[in-house]
């Protein structure tokens, strides 16, 4: 610029004409001073959307769930009570022949005919099963919807990501929704395995499924820390280092593994391209897979767990038609929350990385569910406190269904089996301390 002498103008005079620039089409306040480190901030290609224009749609959208949520519940409950009056209450487990629809759906065949009444309650079940895979979903078909306009590049990574969240139409609420059901799914992953555990619903013939299980919440940890990084910004700059300079504490194998990972003897494009690969196919793929693996399991093993059908007090079903209408309410009522929070509170945005850093390390923290990491770092070395501490939580999370007696039959299908004691205790006291260095390093 000019386009008969380009290059003739000085570093000063070209940003003094971009604000100019930028004050004619409204992207810069009037008589504001543009600086270099505030420029990655400004979307120039597109326009800038008014993120507070789509957020009466949105509360309306809330609102017409809510609406359909309670419709729903009051629909079951007189139906539910109508069959409990009915025959429902006077069949027995081995004459038990619930009506069902000529022609089930495919999606109603994914369901057994019939379950026991008193562990399909939510008060047993808490609904986190089927809300993992309900949060799965979301984040699945909101992340291929970001796939079209994120671009895996270090120097367009971050930029990308402010273009979806301001210059897409409604890209912020798919951003919102990818980022709070991935928060949300770490959430209910938790408290399925810890329901698991104190139902005693972890011992054989459910043993290799509670492993399954276990298996899927270490690959959703690493879905969302992958998803984390793809960030690049200032926000992730702590995280993705320290992170990865752990697996240089580990002995024999460490230098290998952070080059396997990294790319390079530092992070860069290389590091960029392989947690996008990670978080878009191979992790992806090993959720889905292991989660198929799963649910089939659940059905192979009998169900939900269950006492024998002769030591049951209550013999009543449910059918699958009753089962399907809970998980629908169950996931209206989710899908009402994921876009009231992706409304009310905007996933973490920062300045894309830059060198030397715009934030400062005391400012940034690692994502939520890695804060007790952060925590124990502060009192011990790094492969111990970062690395042998959280494996060793694993490993005892793995040996419980081999550690603990077994669950007799009569004491399955309720909370707190006598028998499952130790294995209680022990998952209880791993999750207390997961909270409590959490909100430690919160409080920091």
């Amino acid at each position: 610029m000019p386009w008969w002498k380009p290059g003739s103008l000085s570093e000063d005079e070209a940003w003094q004409l971009t604000a100019y620039l930028l004050r004619s089409n409204s992207l810069l306040p009037v008589g504001e001073e543009l600086a270099i480190d505030q420029a990655n901030f400004l979307a120039v290609h597109l326009p800038v959307r008014q993120v507070q224009d789509e957020r009466g749609w949105q509360i309306i959208l809330v609102g017409t769930l809510s609406l359909a949520a309670v419709g729903l519940y009051s629909l079951g409950k007189r139906t539910l009570i109508g069959r409990v009056n009915g025959s429902i209450s006077n069949q027995n487990e081995g004459s038990a022949r619930l009506k069902q629809p000529a022609r089930p759906s495919f999606f109603h065949h994914l369901h057994p005919p019939s379950i026991p009444l008193p562990q399909a309650r939510w008060r047993y079940t808490l609904g986190a099963g089927g809300l993992a895979v309900f949060f799965s979903l979301v984040v699945v078909v909101t992340g291929i919807l970001e796939m079209f306009f994120y671009i895996p590049t270090p120097e367009q990574a971050g930029s990308s990501i402010q273009v979806i969240s301001y210059s897409i139409p409604y890209g912020m609420l798919v951003r919102g929704l990818h980022f709070w059901a991935a928060q949300a799914l770490v959430v209910v992953a938790v408290i399925h395995l810890l329901r698991v555990v104190l139902t005693g619903a972890f011992m054989p013939p459910r043993r290799f499924n509670y492993l399954l299980g276990l298996g899927l919440l270490v690959i959703i940890l690493f879905l969302d820390f992958t998803g984390y990084v793809l960030r690049w910004d200032e926000g992730i700059r702590w995280a993705l280092m320290v992170g990865t300079n752990l697996l240089k504490t580990i002995p024999v194998v460490g230098l290998a593994l952070y080059g396997f990972v990294v790319g390079g003897e530092a992070p860069g494009l290389a590091t960029l391209n392989r947690f996008y690969a990670w978080h878009i196919f191979g992790l992806t793929l090993f959720l889905i897979a292991v989660g198929v693996w799963h649910l089939f399991r659940v059905r192979r093993d009998g169900g939900i767990a269950t006492p024998s059908p002769e030591l049951r007090s209550d013999s009543r079903r449910i059918t699958r038609d009753e089962l399907v209408r809970r998980e629908v309410l169950a996931m209206a009522l989710a899908t009402g929350g994921l876009i009231l929070a992706a409304t009310l509170f905007m996933p973490p945005i920062a300045p894309p990385i830059s060198d030397p850093p715009t934030i400062l390390t005391e400012e940034v923290r690692a994502p939520w569910f890695f804060l007790w990491i952060q925590q124990l770092l502060r009192h011990g070395g790094a492969f111990w406190m970062g690395v042998g501490i959280p494996l060793g939580a694993l490993v005892i999370l793995i040996l419980l269904p081999y550690i603990n007696k077994p669950v007799p039959d009569d004491q399955r299908g309720r909370w707190l089996p006598r028998a499952g004691r130790l294995a209680q205790i022990i998952a209880i006291g791993v999750v207390l301390a997961w909270l409590a260095l959490t909100v430690l390093e919160m409080l920091e």
